[in-house]
């Protein structure tokens, strides 16, 4: 017979119940599941309302584009044009044929009048596919949280992911493009996954960095941090990293193809200069200026553009994280600086002085910044929160930076609805414009 120690005889503590322990650590991860998934609905829902911004005119001149070469790929796939890659526009044609063979199932089954008058958009065919392109753009914003949270949480933990999953489900240029059948939104939830993957797989990461680069070109840019973050694992030895640098860039060379198959098939198209048909054309077309206008450009970007799209309080956090960033490397306190983090804050400040220096400087070209902010941000948000002991504190400090988010990206979708706003630059419609959306609807 087992003896008992006297501490174990006189013990009071009660053993606990491995049943109980697994228990709660399944309770535990299924409260962090709900909190995200209620973060995507309510991101979901913020995007979806006034998707039908404008009927009966398309307001936004790039829209047609997508449309249009999508609804040509019936007849052609290949699109003929290489200012914009092709992912977005096959994956918009895949939705399209869904829906067309469901609205033919329904009138084969004689049930065609009864939804025409209960959703007479599905059968106008001027609208309907606008409406579908903008929907699609708006489930991908959504979706974006789910690669957001994961990589974060692989980075730092997970109350920085929450946050940082929080602030991109409000932030408000990321809602308002949402709204709209553009190639922005998409190339962001692809680029997201890729940066996630690349914590886990070479290949994985270069297949999302294809994808995303084959939506729009700009999203190979943002590799930079995957090739970074590469090279400064330690845990794999310096052949080890070369092996998957090559895989990265072959499988980014392979997703890009295969969302944009005709860059090579229609190479000596895809290669042109002298106008929109080709590739190289769209990026001598946004133009490069002087470093002193860059540099202006640069400081107006974070002081100015970068606050009024990312929301004015997000960004604040944003800049004390910076300062702490600083702070800490400063006093060389090594170890409380997250590297994940550190690298993201430089990828971030690099990517925005290049963006700067473009001619065309638009504010959703800084869309290849935003998961480096969301990062920053949301590490910014559970540092301080750590530090704060009082919970009603901490339940302001949150109200404070989300509460301006919301508004604005309400605001911004008022804008859509009552048309103050015509595009995603910003700026009253003129009656130039108002012509151009009566002859896009007519087209």
């Amino acid at each position: 017979m087992k003896k008992t120690s006297k501490h174990e005889a006189y013990s009071t503590k009660p053993v606990a119940d491995p049943t109980n322990l697994r228990f709660a650590v399944s309770s535990y991860g299924f409260r962090r599941f709900a909190i995200l998934a209620l973060i995507v609905f309510i991101a979901l829902v913020i995007r979806l309302i006034g998707l039908d911004h404008g009927f009966p005119y398309i307001y936004h001149p790039d829209e047609p584009t997508i449309v249009r070469s999508a609804l040509g790929i019936r007849f052609d796939p290949n699109p003929h044009h290489f200012d914009w890659p092709h992912l977005y526009i096959y994956l918009n044609y895949f939705v399209y044929m869904v829906f067309a063979k469901f609205r033919d199932i329904i009138t084969a089954v004689g049930l065609k009048t009864q939804l025409a008058q209960i959703a007479p958009l599905i059968y106008n065919d001027h609208l309907i596919f606008y409406l579908l392109s903008r929907a699609l753009s708006a489930v991908l914003g959504a979706l974006t949280i789910i690669p957001i949270y994961l990589w974060t949480k692989k980075l730092t933990d997970k109350k920085t992911a929450l946050f940082a999953s929080v602030l991109l489900a409000l932030t408000p240029l990321h809602v308002r493009n949402s709204h709209y059948a553009l190639i922005d939104v998409p190339m962001l939830f692809f680029l997201c996954w890729a940066l996630y993957f690349s914590t886990r797989s070479a290949v994985l990461s270069g297949l999302f960095l294809g994808f995303s680069a084959s939506t729009k070109y700009n999203g190979l840019l943002s590799g930079l941090f995957i090739v970074a973050s590469l090279f400064l694992n330690k845990s794999k030895n310096l052949t080890q990293k070369f092996v998957d640098l090559i895989k990265l860039g072959i499988f980014t060379i392979l997703g890009f193809i295969i969302g944009t198959p005709f860059a090579i098939l229609d190479f000596k198209t895809f290669t042109r200069t002298d106008g929109p048909q080709g590739a190289l054309w769209q990026f001598t077309n946004v133009g490069k200026v002087g470093l002193a206008d860059q540099l202006g450009q640069f400081f107006d970007a974070l002081l100015v553009k970068l606050p009024e799209n990312l929301g004015y309080t997000a960004f604040i956090i944003f800049a004390i994280g910076t300062i702490i960033l600083i702070y800490n490397l400063v006093k060389k306190q090594h170890r409380q600086v997250n590297r994940g983090v550190l690298l993201a804050t430089l990828v971030f400040y690099i990517l925005t002085f290049y963006v700067s220096g473009l001619e065309k400087n638009r504010s959703h070209y800084y869309l290849i910044t935003y998961p480096f902010f969301l990062l920053i941000a949301g590490w910014t948000l559970s540092f301080i929160t750590d530090t704060i002991k009082h919970p009603v504190l901490k339940i302001i400090l949150a109200i404070s930076v989300l509460i301006p988010s919301l508004i604005m990206s309400i605001q911004n979708i008022n804008d859509l609805q009552t048309k103050t706003s015509s595009t995603i630059y910003g700026g009253e419609v003129s009656q130039n414009q108002v012509e151009n959306a009566k002859e896009n609807e007519l087209n």
